[in-house]
């Protein structure tokens, strides 16, 4: 992912234009530029921040055919089918950084219902943590903290491990739910699906720094129902809105994304999701009442709206998150082919290496996130219409037949 220049605007208790605030998602995979919307409620200071800059550290960069990165100068990497797990920044991909991050919080040895979650991606590593909603082994986490992965390794609080699997996700609102193999009689967490309020005392838990331990952070609710829109970077055409968010100035950074915010008694309000890569910090969690109402429905099979079971639909495709220099198609478009998979429903449509992709199904694709939006409306084997321009421009449309991803 790119690195990024964080930026702090102005803004009131108040204020009715949008406040620009640099953040990164609490996954090590991930660094994002998040710009909050008008909240409908705000902390309640009254005075104003002045606008200021900074950096943080930023994992190597590479591509690979699940993995996509680029740095800010806008070199390229690549990506299969629209998936991008990006860089890593605390202990996820391979991160250089690592030994010079800064954890927050106090080292726990567990936490009743807190899992940490280790996954394997195409030329690296990435970390986040879970909760456990039923103790034959199904847990609840953010989707970013699986995305793109191959493998799923998860640890619960007596030092257990376990492979997992997806059942399903929900790529809109951030959220997934593992099964465990073979587990047995773990410890549930506590859920409290009231509405918190500003004020409120908050705790969160997480791997911090993807360490392999768990943290805890305090701080309270600074406001709730917040809208923000994560993107790779402050100019990136990538990017997604998460709404209904608690805000918190708990100290949460990478590799707490998934785990939970307490409240006061102890349970769970809300899921670690976000945090500004500003100082001080502002946490952003999923409250955990829409969660719950997510995974709910992926527990049930329900395959609709932006819920998905399974493993997603595949075109068999590596693109490109920047130019590459394929002739003149590629100064239209970011979804550029960088290479076409062997057995796949690209090449058995004639697609080639340099190729712009500009439509799924129908729906007009322009960016590795809008691709995976229109894949995800298919299952594997379903045959789609497809759209492209090759490297000379000229125009293709086929109909093919879906693989099956080999990322989660």
């Amino acid at each position: 992912m790119n690195r990024l220049i964080a930026s702090v605007a102005a803004i009131t208790a108040l204020a009715v234009a949008p406040a620009a605030i640099a953040v990164d998602r609490a996954l090590p995979q991930y660094r994002v530029s998040v710009t909050a919307a008008a909240p409908a409620t705000t902390s309640p200071s009254t005075g104003t921040t002045s606008p200021s800059t900074g950096s943080g550290p930023s994992g190597s960069s590479g591509s690979s055919s699940s993995s996509g990165s680029s740095d800010s100068s806008g070199s390229s990497g690549s990506a299969s089918d629209g998936q991008q797990p990006g860089n890593g920044w605390w202990g996820g991909r391979g991160s250089a950084d690592q030994s010079s991050a800064t954890t927050s919080g106090t080292q726990i040895a567990s936490s009743p219902g807190v899992v940490m979650i280790d996954t394997v991606v195409t030329g690296g590593e990435g970390a986040g943590t879970g909760i456990v909603l039923r103790s034959d082994g199904i847990v609840l986490t953010n989707y970013h903290v699986v995305e793109g992965s191959t493998q799923i390794r998860v640890t619960t609080g007596d030092s257990k491990k376990y492979t997992a699997t997806v059942i399903g996700y929900d790529s809109t609102n951030d959220i997934a739910v593992l099964k465990l193999a073979d587990a047995s009689n773990l410890t549930t967490a506590t859920l409290d699906t009231a509405k918190v309020v500003v004020g409120d005392k908050v705790t969160a838990i997480g791997q911090g720094g993807g360490q392999g331990v768990l943290y805890t952070t305090s701080g309270s609710v600074t406001a709730v129902d917040q809208q923000i829109t994560a993107s790779e970077s402050s100019t990136s055409a990538n990017s997604e809105t998460l709404n209904g968010l608690i805000e918190t100035n708990a100290q949460i950074v990478p590799g707490y994304s998934g785990g939970p915010l307490l409240d006061s008694d102890g349970e769970v309000v809300g899921i670690d999701t976000a945090a500004s890569s500003t100082t001080p910090i502002t946490g952003y969690a999923i409250t955990i009442s829409t969660a719950v109402s997510i995974a709910n429905k992926i527990q049930s099979g329900d395959d609709s709206g932006t819920v998905h079971i399974g493993k997603r639909a595949a075109l068999g495709v590596e693109i490109s998150s920047g130019s590459s220099g394929y002739g003149p198609a590629q100064q239209s478009s970011s979804l550029q082919v960088m290479a076409v998979l062997s057995g796949g429903a690209a090449e058995a449509a004639g697609m080639t290496a340099g190729s712009i992709i500009t439509s799924i199904g129908g729906t007009s694709v322009t960016d590795a996130s809008s691709l995976t939006d229109a894949l995800d409306q298919h299952q594997p084997g379903d045959k789609v219409s497809v759209g492209w321009t090759d490297a000379s421009g000229q125009t293709h449309q086929a109909t093919v037949t879906l693989g099956t991803a080999t990322t989660n």
